[in-house]
């Protein structure tokens, strides 16, 4: 937020309180809404409603979109459904579907029954598309010219319209009467073009499309690729139906790697404010990865039992010195995996590496693991040999750390490129998932590697 946190929360639970529209829009006129919405996510509901009222009706349906899912859910179930419609008719298109994704089934169907026919069709269409397409999200009001259509008329276009008609004119639309385009040129070009030039003499006519039921994802990382202000969005027949913007691309994009991070840290859901969700909600998305690393360490607990119950009275001594090496073997194979599975599982997401590079990933990462395990193994053996430690052990810890290291590495970029290739969220394999599956198998290579060297 703009301002101190605290104090700014305090001023806004105390407009709530004010009871006059006129002082509350003028105290917090200068304030983006989004930090207008981040106070009020620290808002109880009381006050959060009371101030929603308050605030004219755009700011009040832009702040309740712009706030975490459960926070608007908990609000909009306070609001009747003369308010709500009437923040469904005046949102654009694609924030007006993510806020009637919030309500129930049946309210949402009633709220479209008596919003204007026009934007109901309208987010009738966009329901259609798959959920996360580029559909459920692109606008309708894009700014369309036809071939003929002269920069003077354009301009004046533009002059003329309204704040709420188009949702951008950084870029402008050339159609033929079946709605196809032909191509597009930027507000610049126009402004700079002779005045009496034409749209199809400016226009680039190599555009980069998109369908509605491609991925919001994958058009996002296009747009950010390429710098665009938004993208077109055609049907099966070339017909433009509706633009992506480039906002909606950034909210994508830092969902996606919102989402992606929270499954590298083995925690599953949507990209959610953490202070919107309780604590039930929060053990549920932590709870089941524990338990199923829960379970996988006795694997780990498995391994240890039989070597330990394979040894005699004699070796007790002798696996005893090598259990004292098992934290710092682990633990090396472990964070080796995990940084490998977190630099691939990013390097998937934004399109710098596909399964078909499995190849060079892993000439690349063995060499990488090779120096880097050599690296630890020297240094593995050098301080096994300072404390004391027999030789024979030693070179135990000095040849186990870079085996270790080079199988952590295997693992870690073999299964999110595996993943990627049949279909499955690569941030799946996550690095506690990849440092459990390393504690038990990296143990199995540590005493084996033992029995070679050492009798226990």
């Amino acid at each position: 937020m703009l301002t101190d946190e605290k104090t700014f929360v305090e001023r806004l639970r105390s407009l709530a309180r004010v009871r006059n529209a006129d002082v509350v829009r003028e105290e917090l006129s200068a304030v983006p809404v989004p930090d207008l919405a981040e106070g009020i996510e620290r808002l109880d509901t009381e006050d959060a409603i009371a101030l929603l009222y308050q605030l004219d009706e755009e700011t009040a349906a832009d702040v309740l979109v712009e706030l975490p899912t459960e926070i608007t859910k908990r609000l909009v179930s306070e609001l009747p459904d003369t308010t709500l419609a009437h923040y469904l008719d005046i949102l654009p298109m694609d924030d007006a579907l993510e806020l009637g994704e919030v309500l129930p089934e049946d309210r949402f169907e009633a709220l479209l029954q008596v919003i204007p026919k026009e934007d109901a069709l309208e987010l009738r269409r966009a329901l259609t598309y798959p959920d996360g397409s580029a559909g459920r999200l692109m606008t309708e009001d894009f700014f369309e010219v036809t071939p003929e259509t002269s920069m003077r008329q354009i301009i004046r276009m533009i002059r003329e319209a309204s704040d709420e008609e188009y949702e951008t004119v950084n870029d402008i639309y050339v159609l033929d009467e079946h709605k196809h385009l032909l191509g597009v040129f930027s507000l610049r070009q126009a402004v700079r073009a002779p005045v009496l030039s034409i749209a199809k003499e400016v226009m680039v006519e190599d555009v980069i499309t998109c369908t509605p039921e491609t991925p919001a994802e994958t058009v996002a990382r296009q747009i950010a690729k390429y710098g665009f202000y938004a993208m077109p969005v055609l049907d099966e027949r070339g017909r433009m139906v509706g633009i992506f913007t480039v906002d909606d691309a950034q909210e994508v994009l830092e969902e996606s790697a919102t989402e992606d991070l929270l499954k590298l840290g083995g925690v599953s859901g949507d990209a959610e404010s953490y202070l919107s969700l309780g604590v039930v909600q929060l053990v549920r998305r932590r709870l089941p990865w524990l338990l199923v690393l829960f379970v996988a360490e006795f694997f780990t607990g498995s391994v240890l039992r039989h070597y330990t119950g394979q040894s005699a009275d004699g070796g007790k001594t002798i696996l005893a010195n090598l259990m004292l090496f098992i934290p710092l073997l682990i633990g090396a194979g472990g964070n080796s995996g995990s940084q490998v599975t977190t630099t691939i599982t990013r390097a998937l997401a934004i399109g710098e590496v596909h399964p078909r590079d499995g190849f060079a990933v892993m000439r690349r990462e063995l060499g990488v693991a090779s120096l880097i395990g050599g690296t630890l193994g020297l240094c593995g053996f050098l301080r096994a040999m300072l404390w004391g430690t027999d030789w024979h052990i030693s070179a135990v810890v000095g040849l186990a750390l870079p085996a270790i290291v080079i199988w952590a590495t295997i693992l870690g970029s073999l299964l999110p490129l595996g993943a990627k290739r049949f279909g499955v969220d690569p941030a799946v394999m996550s690095a506690p998932f990849i440092t459990t599956f390393v504690d038990a198998t990296g143990l199995i290579i540590f005493f084996e590697i033992a029995r070679r060297f050492v009798q226990f």
